[in-house]
């Protein structure tokens, strides 16, 4: 399901003896280059150009002060989200203006109104929620009421999952169960942006008023101010203002860094979790079992579909001070749908999706087991198909064989991130080899070293100067600190992205979180 993988297929293979492989002389990876705006364009350029098969050579990008216009066509709403979301992820990036049109293909409203209404049924999270939708013009109005801030970003996001929809009006209120004091509401939301792992909660401030959130401080990238306006939409919220959160880029000044390693019992990392799961609308209902045990943090008891278990994975490796997740998560689905009802289930919603299209996607389900092959364009694609599957009740597993045709995918942030716990058995180990990597590319070594430097400089979450790098036949070996497990990830990302033959990573993290 990951963003992972760089050149196909990913294989990975953990290693418990640092002495299986002799690592070549390391160096820190240099970081000559400077945030300019140029440089930001040509980031956002290569960050688009490898989403092969979602992005089109349509979108534009201008930068000026730190601020990246998007300008152009796609033909769909997830693919401009992407683009976006893109652009945020890149250092020195303070903004993103989105001028991009959506020009979906061309389908008769009643047909794409009886797909979304069948997508909303067919979703596990969303089939009890009062909703209803209608289509006109491509554009999809969204009715009814639910419980919360999630479960109406939900919604909407089921929605934009079909072909033919050019907008989304996202009319669904939100009728909170009880009535919650400002000081209540300020709490959570300063906890949220606390434990959230990809931001510094601690240069946040947020007041609350009547139930309306105003959020000040500064971030230092503009998707953590995005995931901040997110975090901040806790049960009781009426409204979100993030117009007074300055984004500064943190670049390499460690004086205006407002990194803090803090020690996190194991008690209050738990209770964070256990908060989190019970926002997300794909986990709450199930109320799985959490303990922590040294910063590992120990899943147990059953959810009722696929998709609610990687989510709740997830949701505990985003949290500050967890060093690990060790999920016994059992698949326990109410009711039983044959293989063949769940495969014409799963076809349906695959060629709804706006996302695969261009791709082959071939579908098999064989005991409660999703089989996917064929081929797609981008890594993007290939996590798409199988977050679909995993989202048909009564699949408990998803393998996926999905070949990438382009010769490089690198990931970049989404909300929520799901591709963690797909990436390799080896995900939160110090020390791993991975390869099998599909075709190569047969780039140098000199080219390698320079894919994984550049994209650590343009990296908001790492510093690149902390991580040490070595490639020596086209295998890249790591080394060096991170602040966070979260770090870890982007720099093991980073590498698998470079057309490396394989990667030994030997980066530590350092204790605690920010």
């Amino acid at each position: 399901m990951g963003y992972v993988s760089t050149l196909g297929r990913l294989s990975a293979i953990c290693v418990i003896s640092a002495g299986i492989m002799s690592a070549p002389e390391l160096q820190a990876a240099p970081m000559r280059r400077a945030v300019t705006d140029s440089g930001i364009t040509s980031a956002v350029e290569e960050g688009l150009l490898f989403e092969k098969g979602v992005l089109s050579d349509d979108v534009d990008v201008s930068t000026s002060q730190g601020i990246v216009m998007l300008s152009g066509s796609l033909n769909n709403i997830l693919a401009k989200e992407r683009a976006v979301k893109i652009a945020e992820s890149i250092r020195g990036v303070r903004g993103v203006i989105d001028r991009i049109s959506v020009v979906p293909v061309s389908r008769s409203d009643a047909d794409t109104s009886k797909d979304v209404q069948a997508a909303l049924r067919l979703d596990p999270a969303t089939e009890a929620y009062r909703v209803a939708a209608t289509v006109q013009g491509g554009v999809a109005t969204l009715t009814g009421s639910v419980g919360s801030y999630a479960e109406k970003q939900l919604v909407a996001r089921i929605a934009k999952g079909v072909k033919g929809i050019r907008a989304v009006r996202n009319d669904v209120a939100i009728n909170y169960l009880s009535k919650r004091t400002d000081a209540q509401i300020a709490a959570d939301v300063k906890a949220r942006l606390q434990w959230d792992i990809w931001i510094n909660g601690d240069s946040i401030n947020a007041q609350v008023t009547d139930g309306r959130v105003a959020l000040t401080g500064v971030v230092g990238s503009a998707i953590a101010k995005s995931r901040a306006f997110d975090d901040s939409w806790v049960n009781g919220v009426a409204l979100v203002d993030d117009t007074g959160l300055e984004v500064v880029p943190l670049a390499h000044d460690d004086a205006r860094r407002k990194v803090k390693y803090a020690t996190r019992s194991d008690s209050d990392i738990k209770q964070a979790i256990q908060a989190a799961l019970r926002i997300d609308p794909r986990v709450a209902p199930f109320a799985p079992d959490v303990a922590v045990e040294a910063g590992e943090v120990i899943l147990g008891g059953s959810v009722g579909n696929l998709k609610a278990k990687t989510s709740a994975e997830q949701d505990a490796a985003n949290i500050v001070g967890v060093s690990g997740v060790d999920s016994h998560l059992r698949v326990r689905p109410n009711g039983r749908s044959s293989d063949a009802e769940m495969r014409e289930q799963l076809k349906a919603v695959l060629t709804w999706d706006p996302l695969l299209d261009g791709s082959r996607v071939d579908v098999a389900v064989v005991g409660r087991v999703a089989h996917l092959s064929g081929t797609v364009g981008s890594t993007l694609q290939k996590a798409e198909a199988q977050d679909i599957a995993s989202r048909i009740k009564g699949i408990l597993l998803v393998s996926n064989h999905l070949q990438v045709e382009s010769e490089f995918a690198i990931s970049n942030y989404d909300w929520p991130d799901d591709s963690f716990y797909a990436e390799s058995d080896c995900r939160l180990s110090s020390y791993c080899v991975s390869g099998e990597f599909g075709p190569r590319l047969h780039l140098s070594d000199d080219r390698v070293r320079e894919n994984i430097d550049r994209g650590l400089f343009w990296n908001p979450f790492v510093r690149g100067d902390h991580v040490k790098v070595a490639v020596d036949g086209g295998v890249v070996t790591l080394a060096g600190t991170v602040g966070t497990w979260m770090g870890w990830r982007e720099v093991d990302k980073r590498a698998r992205s470079s057309g490396a033959i394989g990667v030994v990573n030997r980066v530590k993290v350092k204790s605690g979180g920010w």
